[in-house]
């Protein structure tokens, strides 16, 4: 190589480090300044809030200005793009509450499948509806299927 190209090398070498250092620190002070929680309530309030920080469910009731009729834990705090999903409807399932028969009259909802559930909240009770993901057997096209008939 000429030393010409073994300059310009190095010269490009000395910019491209220098630059990737200085990118990261500007866009951390970007997002520092400027945090924004987004949490998207679905079911019967279709909204989408913005918090300061991460907020709690207790938060997002009080800026939706209902209260908290369905079982929610209030002091559960929920992390920036939740899905928070409040039910309507009457004669609501409790996830937390309900007996092995009533789990089973939801359609999809099986002998297995409800011991399942009571197990879980044995262990952990339930803080969002979303949490009945987390049981086997029961994924994102099903949850989205019964969540209308849950609460907590």
């Amino acid at each position: 190589m000429k030393k010409h190209e073994i300059i310009g090398l190095f010269v490009l070498m000395i910019i491209s480090t220098i630059y990737s250092l200085n990118l990261p620190e500007a866009e951390v002070k970007q997002i520092t300044s400027n945090p924004q929680i987004k949490i998207v309530v679905e079911g019967k309030y279709n909204q989408t809030l913005t918090f300061d920080k991460a907020p709690t469910v207790e938060a997002v009731f009080k800026q939706l200005n209902i209260k908290n009729i369905y079982g929610f834990d209030d002091k559960t705090v929920l992390p920036t793009r939740t899905v928070f999903y409040i039910p309507e409807g009457e004669n609501l399932i409790s996830l937390n509450k309900a007996t092995k028969e009533q789990l089973m009259t939801i359609k999809g909802i099986g002998v297995k499948t409800a011991d399942k559930i009571i197990e879980y909240r044995q262990k952990t009770p339930f803080c969002t509806i979303e949490d009945i993901t987390k049981i086997s057997g029961i994924g994102q096209k099903t949850y989205l299927r019964i969540r209308g008939l849950l609460c907590l």
